[in-house]
Protein backbone atom coordinates (compact mmCIF):
# COMPACT_ATOMS: atom_id res chain seq x y z
CA UNK A 1 0.00 0.00 0.00
CA UNK A 2 1.70 3.65 -0.48
CA UNK A 3 1.55 5.79 2.13
CA UNK A 4 0.68 9.12 0.81
CA UNK A 5 3.32 12.33 1.50
CA UNK A 6 1.89 14.62 3.71
CA UNK A 7 2.26 18.91 2.01
CA UNK A 8 4.87 19.44 4.29
CA UNK A 9 7.06 16.59 2.97
CA UNK A 10 6.63 17.54 -0.23
CA UNK A 11 7.67 21.06 0.83
CA UNK A 12 10.73 19.93 2.30
CA UNK A 13 11.58 17.61 -0.89
CA UNK A 14 11.14 20.42 -2.79
CA UNK A 15 13.07 23.09 -1.18
CA UNK A 16 15.78 20.63 -0.65
CA UNK A 17 16.04 20.41 -4.45
CA UNK A 18 15.63 23.91 -5.05
CA UNK A 19 18.61 24.89 -2.49
CA UNK A 20 21.11 22.20 -3.83
CA UNK A 21 20.32 23.79 -7.27
CA UNK A 22 21.24 27.51 -6.09
CA UNK A 23 24.04 26.05 -4.18
CA UNK A 24 25.98 25.02 -6.97
CA UNK A 25 29.80 26.27 -5.67
CA UNK A 26 31.20 29.01 -7.92
CA UNK A 27 34.61 27.52 -9.95
CA UNK A 28 37.11 29.79 -11.14
CA UNK A 29 35.51 29.06 -14.50
CA UNK A 30 32.08 30.60 -13.71
CA UNK A 31 33.68 33.68 -12.26
CA UNK A 32 34.05 35.56 -15.28
CA UNK A 33 30.85 34.71 -16.13
CA UNK A 34 29.21 35.74 -13.21
CA UNK A 35 31.38 38.90 -12.96
CA UNK A 36 29.88 39.69 -16.67
CA UNK A 37 26.73 38.76 -15.89
CA UNK A 38 26.33 41.05 -12.51
CA UNK A 39 28.60 44.29 -14.32
CA UNK A 40 25.82 43.89 -17.32
CA UNK A 41 23.26 44.01 -14.62
CA UNK A 42 24.38 46.97 -12.78
CA UNK A 43 25.65 49.21 -15.97
CA UNK A 44 23.10 47.92 -18.89
CA UNK A 45 20.11 46.85 -16.76
CA UNK A 46 20.79 44.05 -19.25
CA UNK A 47 19.46 41.52 -16.66
CA UNK A 48 18.96 37.97 -18.77
CA UNK A 49 22.21 36.24 -18.21
CA UNK A 50 22.32 37.42 -14.21
CA UNK A 51 18.88 36.07 -13.40
CA UNK A 52 19.85 32.88 -15.54
CA UNK A 53 23.04 32.32 -13.57
CA UNK A 54 21.57 33.31 -10.12
CA UNK A 55 18.15 32.03 -11.09
CA UNK A 56 16.69 35.00 -9.75
CA UNK A 57 13.78 36.78 -10.70
CA UNK A 58 13.90 40.21 -12.36
CA UNK A 59 13.24 42.24 -9.20
CA UNK A 60 16.37 40.96 -7.80
CA UNK A 61 18.31 41.76 -11.28
CA UNK A 62 16.84 45.16 -11.34
CA UNK A 63 17.90 45.49 -7.52
CA UNK A 64 21.67 45.50 -8.48
CA UNK A 65 21.20 48.10 -11.27
CA UNK A 66 19.62 50.45 -9.13
CA UNK A 67 22.24 49.70 -6.38
CA UNK A 68 24.36 51.07 -8.54
CA UNK A 69 22.38 54.30 -9.52
CA UNK A 70 22.49 55.04 -5.83
CA UNK A 71 26.29 54.75 -5.51
CA UNK A 72 27.15 56.83 -8.79
CA UNK A 73 24.57 59.76 -7.53
CA UNK A 74 25.60 59.67 -3.80
CA UNK A 75 29.48 60.26 -5.38
CA UNK A 76 28.58 63.03 -7.08
CA UNK A 77 26.80 64.39 -4.09
CA UNK A 78 23.13 64.91 -5.32
CA UNK A 79 21.05 62.10 -3.50
CA UNK A 80 21.50 64.29 0.02
CA UNK A 81 21.33 67.18 -1.39
CA UNK A 82 17.54 69.57 -1.34
CA UNK A 83 16.95 69.66 -4.70
CA UNK A 84 13.45 69.00 -6.34
CA UNK A 85 12.75 64.99 -6.63
CA UNK A 86 12.10 66.19 -10.40
CA UNK A 87 15.77 66.88 -10.85
CA UNK A 88 17.16 64.20 -9.09
CA UNK A 89 14.72 62.19 -11.66
CA UNK A 90 16.70 63.58 -14.65
CA UNK A 91 19.91 62.44 -13.03
CA UNK A 92 18.68 59.44 -12.75
CA UNK A 93 17.68 59.01 -16.23
CA UNK A 94 20.68 60.69 -16.93
CA UNK A 95 23.02 58.52 -15.73
CA UNK A 96 21.09 55.23 -16.40
CA UNK A 97 21.98 56.35 -20.60
CA UNK A 98 25.60 56.94 -19.31
CA UNK A 99 25.18 53.68 -17.40
CA UNK A 100 24.29 51.90 -20.82
CA UNK A 101 27.35 53.80 -22.44
CA UNK A 102 29.96 52.22 -20.47
CA UNK A 103 33.02 49.85 -22.23
CA UNK A 104 34.62 47.27 -20.09
CA UNK A 105 35.78 43.63 -21.10
CA UNK A 106 35.63 41.15 -17.80
CA UNK A 107 39.43 38.93 -18.26
CA UNK A 108 39.71 35.52 -16.40
CA UNK A 109 39.86 34.66 -12.80
CA UNK A 110 42.13 33.25 -10.22
CA UNK A 111 41.26 31.84 -7.10
CA UNK A 112 41.49 33.70 -3.84
CA UNK A 113 40.99 32.20 -0.69
CA UNK A 114 36.93 31.29 -0.36
CA UNK A 115 36.41 33.31 -3.69
CA UNK A 116 38.30 34.92 -6.38
CA UNK A 117 39.92 37.92 -8.13
CA UNK A 118 38.44 39.09 -11.50
CA UNK A 119 40.47 41.57 -13.77
CA UNK A 120 38.27 44.40 -15.48
CA UNK A 121 39.63 46.14 -18.38
CA UNK A 122 37.37 49.66 -18.44
CA UNK A 123 37.33 52.43 -20.60
CA UNK A 124 37.05 55.74 -19.24
CA UNK A 125 34.82 58.29 -20.48
CA UNK A 126 36.71 61.31 -21.97
CA UNK A 127 33.58 63.87 -22.91
CA UNK A 128 33.28 65.89 -20.01
CA UNK A 129 35.92 68.03 -20.51
CA UNK A 130 34.82 71.52 -19.82
CA UNK A 131 31.84 70.91 -17.66
CA UNK A 132 33.89 72.39 -14.74
CA UNK A 133 35.12 75.28 -17.06
CA UNK A 134 31.17 75.82 -17.54
CA UNK A 135 29.91 75.28 -13.56
CA UNK A 136 32.77 78.01 -12.96
CA UNK A 137 31.28 80.32 -15.65
CA UNK A 138 27.58 79.34 -14.44
CA UNK A 139 28.97 80.95 -10.96
CA UNK A 140 29.70 84.21 -12.33
CA UNK A 141 26.37 84.88 -13.42
CA UNK A 142 25.05 87.74 -11.71
CA UNK A 143 21.94 85.46 -11.21
CA UNK A 144 24.49 82.80 -8.77
CA UNK A 145 25.85 85.77 -6.88
CA UNK A 146 23.01 86.76 -5.85
CA UNK A 147 21.75 83.39 -4.34
CA UNK A 148 21.97 83.64 -0.35
CA UNK A 149 21.12 79.58 0.65
CA UNK A 150 22.55 76.21 0.53
CA UNK A 151 19.31 74.94 -1.04
CA UNK A 152 19.50 77.91 -3.95
CA UNK A 153 22.80 77.10 -4.48
CA UNK A 154 22.83 73.37 -4.80
CA UNK A 155 19.53 73.50 -7.26
CA UNK A 156 21.12 75.93 -9.67
CA UNK A 157 24.58 74.13 -9.77
CA UNK A 158 22.81 70.90 -10.59
CA UNK A 159 20.65 72.54 -13.14
CA UNK A 160 23.32 73.89 -14.63
CA UNK A 161 25.48 70.70 -14.52
CA UNK A 162 22.69 68.78 -16.10
CA UNK A 163 22.43 71.09 -18.85
CA UNK A 164 26.08 70.38 -19.61
CA UNK A 165 26.22 67.05 -19.14
CA UNK A 166 23.29 66.16 -21.08
CA UNK A 167 24.47 66.49 -24.89
CA UNK A 168 27.25 64.14 -23.83
CA UNK A 169 24.84 61.19 -24.56
CA UNK A 170 25.24 62.04 -28.22
CA UNK A 171 28.93 61.57 -29.21
CA UNK A 172 30.05 59.57 -26.03
CA UNK A 173 34.05 59.15 -26.11
CA UNK A 174 36.76 56.84 -24.29
CA UNK A 175 40.18 56.94 -23.37
CA UNK A 176 42.44 54.56 -22.85
CA UNK A 177 41.96 51.50 -20.76
CA UNK A 178 42.47 51.07 -17.27
CA UNK A 179 42.26 47.65 -15.30
CA UNK A 180 40.77 47.48 -11.98
CA UNK A 181 40.20 44.27 -10.34
CA UNK A 182 37.51 42.92 -8.67
CA UNK A 183 36.78 40.52 -5.69
CA UNK A 184 34.52 38.08 -5.53
CA UNK A 185 33.96 36.67 -1.67
CA UNK A 186 31.66 35.13 0.10
CA UNK A 187 28.77 37.18 1.76
CA UNK A 188 27.66 36.79 5.23
CA UNK A 189 25.12 34.98 3.88
CA UNK A 190 27.85 32.53 2.40
CA UNK A 191 26.74 33.71 -0.84
CA UNK A 192 29.25 34.95 -3.86
CA UNK A 193 29.37 38.53 -4.67
CA UNK A 194 31.46 42.01 -5.60
CA UNK A 195 32.44 44.41 -2.80
CA UNK A 196 30.71 48.07 -2.91
CA UNK A 197 33.98 48.89 -2.53
CA UNK A 198 35.57 47.39 -5.80
CA UNK A 199 32.32 48.62 -7.64
CA UNK A 200 33.14 52.15 -6.52
CA UNK A 201 36.84 51.51 -7.65
CA UNK A 202 35.21 51.17 -11.17
CA UNK A 203 32.94 53.29 -11.27
CA UNK A 204 35.63 56.29 -10.41
CA UNK A 205 37.89 54.68 -13.55
CA UNK A 206 34.86 55.21 -15.92
CA UNK A 207 33.73 58.57 -14.70
CA UNK A 208 37.50 59.47 -13.66
CA UNK A 209 37.18 62.80 -16.02
CA UNK A 210 34.18 63.79 -13.74
CA UNK A 211 33.78 62.56 -10.36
Amino acid sequence: MKRKLSLITIVSVCCCILAGGCGKKMTVEDAPVFGQAFLDARYKADYGAYMEYKKCTEEEAIHIHEQGLDAILNTIKIGNTSVTAELKGQYRQLFTELNSLCKYTVGTAEKDGDGFTLEVEAQPFAMFGGISEGLVDALQREEARSMTTDEQINQFVFEEMYGLLTPTLSSPEYGDPETVTLHIQPNENKVQTISQEDLNALDAVIYASLL
